[in-house]
């Protein structure tokens, strides 16, 4: 069977061709990201799992019907990008031990710092403005580095794959609060 026939069964309903999928690439890719961009097997685990919702949504959603590379290689490429956004999302701030957030690099100019300053406290309002249990999720994962294992079960989801798919949505969901305070105060 052909990988475009793969897609068609995909958008058809045919969860088990998902399903094959996502086994056959996992542990190669799951090896692969924490190889090349020195992440932790959750931070690896979490960014496939992205890459298969996105891969999924695009198929369902018309984005995807033809393979122009494998289907491997258009994951392994969702991947890449994925990693690198959360390494460069986690780098951006560190966290004092009361709590505060901090930006990494501090000797920058003063305008700058204020610049960055400003950015970290629209941040923290677009977290109370999430809500929960989005801000709680964020925090465990962000601020107290839990795994997803332990979050799913301090939370109460039905396995890692229900909070890593939970913790996707409200990345989307900050972002675009995010996106929409920033473009009302320009």
């Amino acid at each position: 069977m052909s990988e475009n026939d793969v897609i068609a069964r995909i958008k058809a309903g045919d969860e088990r061709e998902l399903g094959a999928i996502y086994e056959k690439h996992r542990q190669e890719f799951i090896s692969w990201v924490i190889r090349t961009y020195a992440c932790t097997i959750d931070e690896a685990k979490e960014v496939y799992q992205l890459a298969i919702m996105i891969f999924y949504e695009n198929i369902v959603s018309g984005r995807l019907t033809t393979m122009t590379s494998s289907i491997k290689s258009y994951l392994f490429a969702i991947g890449k990008n994925k990693a690198l956004e959360q390494k460069k999302f986690a780098n951006r701030f560190t966290y004092n031990l009361d709590g505060t957030m901090n930006l990494m690099n501090e000797d920058q100019p003063a305008d700058e710092v204020e610049k960055r300053e400003a950015t970290l406290k629209l941040v923290e309002q677009c977290l109370h403005l999430l809500g929960e249990p989005c801000r709680g999720l964020l925090e465990l994962y962000y601020y107290h580095k839990k795994s997803m294992t332990d979050i799913a079960e301090n939370l109460g989801y039905k396995n890692t794959d229900t909070a890593k798919n939970q913790k996707y949505k409200c990345m989307k969901r900050l972002k675009k609060i995010f996106e929409e305070r920033t473009l009302n105060t320009v």
